[in-house]
């Protein structure tokens, strides 16, 4: 089906419509330097408004321009989860590898196709009836998903991010309007979105940016000296200072004045 187009979706229920705005708020709320729990937050109100039992984040960038690619160059870079999957510790680990070494499906595919778009998709909504048939399926079965919904959200041209939400009990697909209600949710929030590609150094750095790395982001982003960011890091002075640098070279800033000019949208 096409992405849908926010002037064509019909009004949410007022008592949807108000607990989604009060979610904006509380997003509104949070520090620059508290991207992750803000993330967190946001999956975790977005799952409930859509009675879903887990939800995750993923960035993608596009690394090609061949047409020959099936996902048109785009391949995923970083992935975050509400909740741990069960019965599988390494999955997200082994799921990224296999998408970049070309191990794609039809759902994989479709969601590629619609690249640019802002949308929002329940699984049945992009594959065929064949694709329940496909190990695919069976892989999302024996993890415990019985249906998924995706929102897509173009940051840039070489930047997507995926806010999915899964269904963990059988015989509950989600619904019209649970899909309608994740679109309006984060369709309100391009400002978030980018902002947390930033935090993990997606779109900007040649890698993203490891988990020590994104902690020295968030520190520089308050008012503590280099000193005092050694002690929550637990390094030394110069080895704090080393971290910094090596930080603000990888996303192409000059000291914290470059970085909060970044962060606020105000470089591109």
């Amino acid at each position: 089906m096409p992405p849908p187009d926010s002037a064509s979706l019909p009004a949410l229920d007022p008592a949807l419509q108000a607990r989604i705005h009060t979610l904006w708020d509380q997003l509104a709320v949070f520090g620059a330097s508290q991207i992750e729990a803000s993330l967190m937050h946001l999956l975790g109100e977005v799952a409930a408004l859509v009675e879903a039992q887990n939800a995750y984040w993923m960035s993608t960038v596009r690394v090609t321009d061949s047409t020959a690619d099936p996902l048109g160059g785009w391949r995923p870079v970083v992935l975050r989860y509400l909740r741990p999957m069960p019965a599988d510790t390494r999955f997200t680990e082994r799921r990224l590898r296999a998408i970049n070494q070309g191990q794609v499906d039809e759902s994989t595919i479709a969601q590629a196709r619609f690249a640019g778009t802002f949308r929002a998709h329940r699984l049945r909504d992009i594959v065929s009836p064949a694709w329940f048939e496909t190990e695919f399926h069976l892989g999302y079965l024996e993890r415990g998903i019985h249906d998924s919904l995706t929102v897509g959200v173009p940051v840039n041209d070489m930047t997507e991010g995926y806010y999915g939400f899964l269904r963990m009990r059988p015989d509950e697909p989600f619904t019209e309007t649970q899909r309608q209600t994740a679109y309006h949710a984060m369709r309100g929030l391009m400002w978030f979105h980018r902002q947390v590609s930033l935090a993990h150094g997606v779109a900007l750095a040649d890698t993203p940016l490891s988990p020590g790395e994104r902690k020295v982001v968030a520190l520089l982003l308050t008012d503590k000296t280099e000193a005092e960011m050694a002690v929550d890091l637990g390094v030394t002075p110069s080895s704090a200072h080393t971290y910094v640098r090596d930080v603000l070279q990888k996303l192409g800033v000059k000291g914290r004045t470059g970085l909060t000019a970044l962060w606020l949208g105000k470089q591109s």
